[in-house]
């Protein structure tokens, strides 16, 4: 029998599709294809069926703890992205659970997330987190201390790193939100003219359920939706993530 919630799934999720191709369209700095990373730090396990009906495969999360028992529950076949902060103490966890980290913060953490792992073969897929937003409450590098960071990272062959992060200040108006994105694509750009690395880092991941058209528009390769996805669904918090979808970030 098919689930009653599916439809209203599939339609959301073709609505924010229809969404994200127009804002690519519009922007004058649109990349080729955009990614929609589904949050599911919230969703109940018992959901995660439908989520596959929806033909998703790619899920984030921001806990370690909370993805090391909702993982298990999932279809094989997904992948599965870090969002929030990680702590160290909790990094060779994470490597066990996460195909892809957003969140590279610093040189401290990539040093020790190399050290661990070292022994996995493939390097770990890495977003480095910039403040584009000069938002005290948030983490990341600066973008001053991209240029260094990067070729830092060159020397730790552990990791791959895939393009950049950020997160808008929450309750910024529209033009700030816009020169958060802006500065983040400029910060990759100036990255990728330096040359450092086997594969230059072009992804942009940034844009949340609220602000992602914007951040479409300036260039975002992927996006990171969790409340837009679910809209109309009815209440999804689980209780064992302790999380809520207000907001699509975190700490691991």
């Amino acid at each position: 029998m098919t689930d009653p919630l599916l439809p209203r799934l599939v339609a959301n999720l073709r609505a924010l599709e229809r969404r994200i191709e127009a804002a690519r369209r519009r922007g004058e700095h649109g990349a080729q294809a955009v990614e929609l990373l589904v949050v599911t730090k919230a969703v109940p396990t018992a959901w995660f069926p439908l989520l596959s009906g929806a033909g998703l495969s790619a899920v984030a999360e921001n806990r370690v703890q909370a993805a090391e028992s909702r993982r298990s529950k999932a279809p094989p076949g997904w992948t599965w992205h870090l969002i929030g902060h990680l702590q160290r103490n909790k990094a060779a966890r994470a490597l066990r659970l996460f195909d892809v980290f957003h969140a590279l913060d610093s040189l401290e953490l990539a040093r020790g997330l190399a050290g661990f792992r070292a022994g996995f073969g493939a390097p770990w897929p890495v977003y480095i987190q910039v403040n584009a937003a000069d938002d005290p409450r948030k983490g990341g590098i600066t973008p001053p201390e991209v240029p260094s960071f990067v070729k830092a990272l060159a020397e730790l062959p552990p990791l791959l790193p895939v393009g950049f992060m950020t997160m808008a200040r929450q309750g910024a108006g529209e033009a700030e939100t816009r020169a958060a994105f802006r500065t983040l694509r400029e910060v990759r750009d100036d990255a990728c003219r330096l040359g450092v690395g086997a594969t230059p880092p072009t992804g942009l991941s940034m844009g949340m359920s609220a602000d992602f058209e914007l951040a479409v528009e300036e260039g975002a390769t992927l996006v990171r939706l969790g409340s837009a996805v679910f809209e109309g669904l009815g209440a999804a918090t689980d209780p064992a993530s302790g999380a809520s979808l207000a907001h699509e970030g975190g700490r691991a």
